[in-house]
């Protein structure tokens, strides 16, 4: 045994050697809320606290890998956990690995130096949303009651990044805005066949969406070959890796952005899986002060493999249109976040044949201005949301919820600090009676 482990550490050496570059990294973060009040406008109040991550049910989210490169290739093997899942005592992580390899094959052609491919469950974010949010947002902001905009991780709302959830979507439901079925294998392509202008492609032959991933179901598969008996639904044979072209490429994620020096960088994209195209300019000829602006523009769907709760085809299904605008500014030690992000006239049919329903408009205001001191920085976060009644929930009035919070933080390293104090107000949403919460997170996070 101390021979195989031997052997197995002196491959692992040998592998490694031949890359110029070798980095081994990892991170972890949680919150711990010491104190918690929640006053219902009527019952009792509720005296709480807990540890968690508050997008999900875990307790810790946390990730590590390693990755080697030379000037033709490399390569990347990590994993994301998230420890305490569903607070499940035998079986407390979930862990999903992630890696690819990547080589630049045509570096002895002119304008093919950066041509580059990617191999296995690759992302890019070269192109993504430029100014992003607060970690603090889904407590200013109850994730939970949601909306139909991205709050803990603003930065797509302006712009999607190549694979966007590596973990797939929060629901199986195509006409999402935030729709991402899980990737399970994809080929991506990036190029810059001239100085400031970026091209890229996302193809993943493997999707699952919750449902399909549930029933053990993978993408669109063709039958496999038995060669031993001829049996065409056999288990062997390269076929059984094999997906339907049409359906494959229909959901391909294609963009491309230009850099104008001194001016901004110009995005634009389209996403299959989404169906929705999309448009962002950066600006940055004003100094300091830097604004990302977006759109998305949905097509009509009419995908029979899209199906609505009686498994039947869509009928003119379409995901919202979005709007926003987000700026950054610092002078000297202060410093000012800002954004806007709005989704409407997105539309949908209880089933065929019947009226198609009009969604209302669903906005997001978030505001965080801070001040660096010489022990750390003191900042405050400002969030409102606003859904308006429309076709699909006609019985409930326009909501509204909205949250402040003040914080101070500290960064030792490759580790930070930071605690608040936040208080949500009581609006009403989806006709329900918020009640006033007050809490202290604290957030710890370390990296390598």
């Amino acid at each position: 045994m101390k021979k195989f482990i031997s052997l197995c550490i002196v491959g692992c050496f040998l592998a490694i050697s031949v890359y110029a570059q070798v980095n081994v990294g990892g991170y972890a973060k949680s919150y711990w809320i010491p104190y918690r009040l929640t006053m219902p406008e009527e019952g009792d109040k509720m005296h709480t606290t807990a540890v968690q991550v508050p997008w999900g049910e875990p307790d810790l989210s946390a990730g590590f890998g390693i990755s080697g490169w030379s000037e033709w290739g490399g390569f990347f093997l990590g994993a994301d956990v998230a420890y305490g899942a569903s607070n499940q005592v035998a079986n407390p992580l979930s862990i999903k690995g992630k890696g690819w390899v990547w080589v630049k094959p045509f570096d002895f052609i002119p304008t093919m130096d950066t041509f580059t491919i990617y191999l296995g469950v690759p992302n890019n974010e070269t192109l993504m949303g430029k100014i992003g949010g607060s970690d603090l947002s889904t407590y200013v902001l109850d994730k939970n009651k949601g909306g139909r905009i991205e709050v803990q991780d603003p930065s797509g709302n302006i712009f999607t990044k190549f694979n966007p959830a590596p973990w797939g979507a929060s629901d199986d439901d195509p006409s999402k805005n935030g729709y991402w079925p899980r990737v399970a294998a994809a080929a991506m392509i990036t190029w810059e066949p001239v100085d400031n202008l970026f091209i890229g492609a996302f193809v993943a032959p493997e999707l699952f969406n919750n449902k399909a991933w549930k029933d053990g179901q993978a993408g669109y598969s063709l039958p496999t070959y038995d060669s031993a008996n001829g049996d065409k639904f056999g288990s062997d044979g390269i076929d059984q890796d094999y997906y339907d072209a049409k359906q494959v490429y229909r959901k391909i994620q294609f963009g491309a952005g230009y850099r104008f020096p001194g001016i901004g960088f110009a995005r634009a994209q389209f996403i299959g899986a989404r169906n929705t195209a999309e448009l962002a300019f950066q600006i940055t000829a004003f100094g300091d002060l830097v604004f990302d602006i977006g759109a998305k523009i949905p097509f009509e769907g009419t995908d029979k493999d899209e199906t609505n709760m009686w498994n039947e085809g869509t009928y003119k299904k379409r995901k919202d249109l979005q709007a926003s605008v987000a700026a950054t500014y610092k002078n000297y030690d202060f410093r000012l976040l800002a954004r806007v992000d709005a989704a409407f006239g997105g539309s949908d049919s209880a089933q065929p044949g019947m009226p198609v329903l009009q969604h209302g408009l669903n906005v997001v205001g978030y505001l965080v201005p801070s001040y660096k001191l010489d022990v750390g920085t003191v900042g405050m976060d400002l969030g409102f949301q606003f859904e308006q009644m429309d076709d699909i929930n006609s019985y409930i009035e326009d909501s509204m919820m909205g949250g402040a919070g003040l914080w101070f933080s500290r960064s030792l390293g490759a580790a930070e600090f930071k605690m608040g104090a936040i208080s949500r107000f009581p609006l009403k949403w989806n006709g329900k009676e918020q009640p006033f919460e007050l809490f202290f997170p604290i957030l710890v996070s370390a990296g390598f």
